[in-house]
């Protein structure tokens, strides 16, 4: 059993049938005297002052996840995603099922995939200036349309590569079907503790996607030779600008994104559904 005694509802109200569907979810909870803290936005989610909770649910899609994800990381606090949005490779609890996937978490029914998550360190001028996480990934890109940047790349303390590209992606597991994927990499099984280092398309062919340990540690180093602006970008949603000669340091965080699962579908069964693979000749 998982008595619900607190409870925290993150709405992203631009999305369809939010404001409605959290009214009703926030009756039911305080009917069943359960303590609720909200949060609420239409746009961007600014800055919340969060308490510790038994159950986040989260009403949106998939990025409405990824931030809850960013925002509730080492509050031990596992997150049910209620899917307001289209594809919903992370939200998968339709509108109408949410009392009955509730009720399953309270019955202690309702399975939980713990996800990796990364942690990224900026260091500037050999000071560690700030740290950030993600669920997804983190992209370092020009801020210019198809300009190539060039990006040293070290592995543990191994040198590996030096890319010219339009940019590179850190993905974990999980975000190996969003980003990474568009960019040509490989798709991983999201209870992997594994990063995918892609670069977005390379200036050489021969330079492929690597899969890895999530326990290395990738150095990226933004190389003096630039001829744009870079910018390094959070799960697509937080950006912080760079300067020449920046290290990007990302490593597996010491906390997971821990992500109820209520219809009970394996991880091929969705990404054949989610992807629309046929797999007839004439489908």
């Amino acid at each position: 059993m998982a008595a619900v005694k607190s409870a925290l509802i993150i709405t992203n109200l631009s999305k369809e049938r939010a404001s409605s569907l959290h009214d009703q979810i926030m009756i039911y909870l305080v009917e069943k005297g359960i303590h609720v803290q909200e949060h609420s936005f239409d746009g961007n989610p600014g800055k919340f002052l969060l308490e510790k909770a038994d159950l986040a649910i989260v009403l949106g899609g998939d990025g409405t996840v990824l931030y809850s994800a960013r925002l509730c990381v080492g509050m031990n606090m596992p997150i049910l995603a209620i899917n307001l949005g289209t594809f919903g490779f992370l939200a998968e609890v339709n509108p109408d099922e949410w009392i009955t996937a509730f009720e399953s978490f309270q019955n202690g029914t309702m399975g939980i995939s713990h996800r990796i998550m990364l942690n990224t360190v900026l260091r500037r001028d050999g000071k560690d200036i700030a740290s950030f996480c993600c669920l997804n990934d983190c992209v370092i890109s020009s801020t210019g349309m198809a300009k190539i940047v060039n990006l040293k790349v070290n592995i543990s303390n191994q040198e590996v590569i030096e890319y010219r590209a339009d940019g590179i992606i850190l993905a974990t597991s999980t975000g190996s079907t969003a980003y990474s994927m568009a960019a040509g990499g490989p798709i991983v099984h999201p209870e992997l503790s594994s990063m995918v280092v892609n670069p977005i398309n390379p200036f050489t062919l021969s330079n492929r996607p690597l899969v890895i340990p999530a326990e290395e540690e990738v150095t990226i180093l933004v190389s003096q030779q630039q001829r744009t602006n870079l910018v390094l970008t959070l799960d697509g949603q937080d950006v912080i600008p760079l300067i020449l000669g920046d290290e990007v340091i990302t490593r597996k965080h010491r906390y997971t994104a821990d992500l109820l699962s209520f219809k009970k579908m394996n991880f091929y069964e969705v990404v054949r559904k989610k992807l629309d693979w046929k797999g007839g000749p004439h489908d």
